[in-house]
């Protein structure tokens, strides 16, 4: 993260439906547990072909399999941009480096292996951008190619990035690195059954967010997304490029003590002064063990200018007109949007509404 990236300057608001995925009996609900500087050499590629797949989890296995299919069918929001699938394909196969996709203005259908996970991923310089399906495992480090470390970075692309499918992994040792950040003020990124595990930073290295537009987009869109981090969740706020509108749905985030807490400990994070709007629906937040949830998201429940209100757990900012909707305290009654196990090697998007 950069480290202008506390400074802040706009607004936000809107409204959208919640969706939580097939209802199952209680037990088999519960059957879903939460999964939850090394110099590193930059490839890029341009247009590859297809190709491989995959082992899958255990725990009451064919229990969890089920309630994990029936999550991840529930059709998504948003679809991908129209004749994506005739898109010049580049295969990303680098396990222990960056690789950088670049689309040279154009569009590009990015391709994960099918048995195995790769390194983080940048994409940059393209039109359109696709990925459904495939893992992604931080690199034991804080820094990549002298850069904060992110799983999936998305730089100066213009028009619709759509993330679908992905599981990323930060549960690494040494390993401090986003999840999925954003540096392209013209572009429509689109972030759905999306599950990070096991992110970890800390206030004077990484930070560590489970999603951070920290260079603005025109419009950022997220449905069904499950981040674990234990020092930032979803940093949304505008840092140093604007941020046209967000939608966040059907969205949990979880805090944790793993590996060394240094301060952190917001898992959203907007700003009263922010001027975009913002829509929030069915969105979770279960803060660090030990810590309030009233202090878990910001503007806290101490915040002067636009405090948020918070009431049977349930928190509102009824001072800021940009944001609509609540964020929840706690978990999904029905167990993580993206269950453990529901993406990555072999996935199967569901199809989009």
């Amino acid at each position: 993260m950069p480290p202008s990236r506390f400074v802040s300057s706009r607004k936000s608001a809107s409204a959208t439906r919640r969706a939580i995925g097939g209802g199952r009996s209680r037990w088999l609900a519960l059957a879903i547990a939460f999964g939850c500087l090394v110099p590193v050499a930059t490839t890029v590629t341009d247009a590859a072909e297809p190709e491989a797949s995959a082992p899958g989890l255990a725990l009451a296995s064919t229990q969890v399999e089920v309630v994990a299919a029936a999550a991840t069918r529930t059709p998504l929001s948003w679809k991908p941009p129209a004749g994506y699938a005739n898109y010049p394909v580049t295969k990303v196969t680098a396990t222990t480096s960056l690789t950088t996709v670049s689309g040279r203005g154009g569009d590009v259908l990015i391709k994960l292996p099918t048995d195995r996970a790769v390194g983080p991923i940048t994409i940059a310089d393209c039109r359109n951008a696709v990925i459904i399906g495939g893992s992604i495992k931080a690199l034991p480090s804080a820094k990549v190619a002298g850069h904060d470390q992110r799983a999936i970075y998305v730089r100066n692309c213009t028009g619709t990035v759509h993330i679908e499918g992905v599981h990323i992994n930060g549960a690494v040792s040494g390993a401090q690195t986003d999840g999925i950040a954003a540096n392209a003020p013209k572009a429509v990124l689109q972030i759905q059954n999306v599950r990070v595990d096991g992110l970890r930073g800390g206030s004077r290295g990484n930070h560590s967010d489970v999603f951070q537009p920290w260079g603005g987009l025109r419009e950022y869109r997220i449905d069904r997304l499950t981040g674990s981090s234990n020092f930032q969740g979803l940093h949304v706020f505008e840092n140093t490029g604007p941020i046209g509108r967000g939608t966040i749905r059907n969205t949990n985030i979880v805090g944790t003590n793993d590996g060394t807490v240094d301060k952190g400990g917001y898992y959203l994070w907007t700003d009263c002064n922010d001027d975009y709007p913002l829509a929030l629906d069915g969105v979770y937040v279960n803060p660090r063990p030990g810590r309030p949830f009233g202090q878990s998201v910001w503007p806290s429940v101490t915040h002067k200018q636009c405090a948020a209100k918070v009431a049977n757990g349930v928190a509102t900012w009824p001072k800021d007109s940009s944001i609509s909707g609540s964020v929840k305290q706690g978990r999904p009654s029905s167990g993580d949007f993206v269950p453990a196990g529901s993406v990555g090697q072999r996935y199967t998007s569901p199809g989009y509404r």
